[in-house]
């Protein structure tokens, strides 16, 4: 992070009626796209977009406020944080920001955490649950209530393909994503809000606890099946996978199960679910690819784009391997 804390604290006190509370702010966590601050005297966290170069662009810190709460209004479903103020004004802090409620609980990806290591088997089915209770329950939200933007399937292949050709990703990444476009999967029925990266590292739980799906930057309204197949590329990913979330567990939910609970949860019938998990295998490939260039390019020194760079062959490797076997 390239901002200093005690500057944003000395423009938040100026900028919110409440601001005098404000004893500090404390950074949280870089992520890969936006920044996380805990604002300590409110007890609420800030989000702003990446102080050095990010993957993802733009950062559009209004449209991240209204879908949170366009979500909150309207579905009870899917747990996110409540949000306060958004500032489009860049002389505040020097970029858009918002601000929203703190919320009690940790994620984990990378690692599987002892509470739930502790009962591998009735803990992690009860966690896919409630993952999945707010993924259905996001989907069957109606689209007119989600204030993001209208997606095509084709429109979604050539997004991804365009962000793997500007990171100069392996050919053979482009080529799937290339048929993807030019082929894009059947649809399971009219568009749904879709969050874009519900991976189970976007949750945050609480004494077992689901209470909040958070990072929706990527939402958009488009086929709900994107999102079960991005959250299905994570199964058997073996030496390409850059996570321990917690797959292993003998209680984690099969793709198999996954497929079948989205169904009955959502009404549809997953179509071309083999396709759906290789354009979101194709898509994962396509951030890799992004974050593997900014490394290799010197366009940033974070040095968790360096596992990008090690993994990205591997990735893709799968990623064709996917995609031959949907055909």
């Amino acid at each position: 992070m390239g901002r200093g804390t005690e500057q944003l604290a000395r423009g938040l006190r100026g900028y919110l009626e409440r601001g005098d509370r404000i004893t500090g702010v404390k950074a949280i966590s870089a992520g890969h796209s936006n920044e996380t601050y805990l604002v300590e005297g409110l007890d609420e966290i800030l989000r702003m977009p990446p102080s050095v170069e990010g993957m993802l662009p733009p950062y559009d810190m209004a449209a991240q406020h209204s879908v949170l709460a366009a979500v909150k209004a309207n579905t009870t479903s899917v747990p996110v944080p409540e949000v306060f103020e958004v500032c489009t004004d860049p002389e505040v802090l020097g970029d858009p920001f918002f601000l929203m409620e703190r919320l009690p609980g940790e994620s984990f990806e990378y690692a599987v955490p002892e509470w739930l290591a502790t009962d591998p088997v009735e803990l992690p089915d009860k966690l896919c649950r409630q993952w999945f209770d707010a993924l259905i329950g996001l989907h069957n939200m109606p689209a007119t209530q989600m204030p993001a933007v209208h997606r095509s399937l084709q429109q979604e292949a050539q997004h991804w393909l365009e962000v793997a050709q500007s990171a100069e990703g392996p050919e053979a990444l482009i080529d799937v994503l290339s048929d993807l476009a030019a082929r894009p999967p059947a649809t399971s029925g009219p568009p749904t809000p879709v969050h874009g990266d519900p991976k189970q590292g976007n949750c945050l739980w609480h004494e077992g606890k689901l209470t909040a799906l958070l990072d929706w930057e990527m939402a958009h309204v488009s086929e709900p099946m994107l999102d079960l197949g991005y959250l299905l590329m994570f199964h058997d990913q073996g030496e390409a996978s850059m996570a321990n979330s917690g797959h292993e567990l003998p209680g984690w939910w099969s793709a198999e199960r996954m497929v079948a609970e989205w169904e009955a949860g959502t009404g549809r019938t997953a179509v071309d679910v083999a396709r759906y998990t290789a354009l979101g295998n194709a898509k994962a490939g396509a951030i890799i690819a992004k974050g593997a260039h900014l490394y290799t390019s010197c366009r940033t020194s974070d040095a968790r784009f360096a596992k990008f760079v090690e993994v990205l062959p591997i990735f893709t490797d799968l990623v064709v391997r996917r995609a031959m076997a949907a055909g």
